[in-house]
């Protein structure tokens, strides 16, 4: 990463932006691109939903970042539009081979590692925020849902696609890049607010 992309959407103001990145620098943290729009922005569809239902990362019913414990499909939206605004950031990683899955763990590791520093720095100054970032968690070896409450609530990030976001869509809108190229991996998290 040689500099750091940054857009808005154009035919929106962002009400009260904060001043995330004042140091360490979003390069310094490992931030690909990023952009903010406004929450009516977001395309919402039940069908990410359903993705979950079906499984299809293995997540589904296992974890607090995945529905069903994030909540139904309505009550994510709702929440999300409650917010005014969002912040949509991007890591990238250079995989070797395009199966190589111990590259796309490391990636994986590597974005919530970024989430992670990106949501401690906005919360200090938005500390209501609300983080969402790729499916399931990485921060217990074992989930303890749906036993018991989450250990660590102030570090999990729900799943994007379990709160309905249609990824691509903001993406497009606002100008980042979805992908980077042949063998990399793109990972999105977002930050409303």
């Amino acid at each position: 990463m040689n500099n750091l992309r940054t857009a808005s959407h154009a035919d929106e103001k962002i009400v009260n932006h904060p001043g995330v990145f004042m140091h360490p620098s979003p390069q310094e943290i490992g931030v690909e691109e990023c952009a903010f729009s406004t929450t009516d922005q977001l395309l919402f569809s039940d069908q990410t939903r359903t993705l979950c239902q079906r499984n299809s990362c293995g997540q589904f019913n296992s974890t607090w970042a995945c529905p069903p414990a994030v909540g139904n499909y309505e009550s994510c939206v709702m929440k999300c539009l409650s917010y005014k605004n969002v912040m949509i950031f991007s890591t990238v990683a250079d995989l070797k081979g395009r199966y190589n899955v111990r590259g796309w763990h490391e990636a994986r590791v590597r974005h919530e590692t970024v989430t992670s520093r990106v949501a401690q720095q906005f919360r200090t100054h938005r500390p209501d925020s609300l983080v969402l970032s790729t499916e399931g968690c990485l921060v217990c070896d074992r989930c303890t849902y749906p036993h018991e409450p989450c250990r660590y609530p102030d570090k999990l990030f729900p799943s994007v696609e379990g709160y309905g976001i249609i990824v691509m869509d903001i993406v497009i809108k606002t100008g980042l890049r979805y992908t980077h190229g042949p063998e990399t991996l793109t990972y999105f998290s977002f930050i409303l607010f």
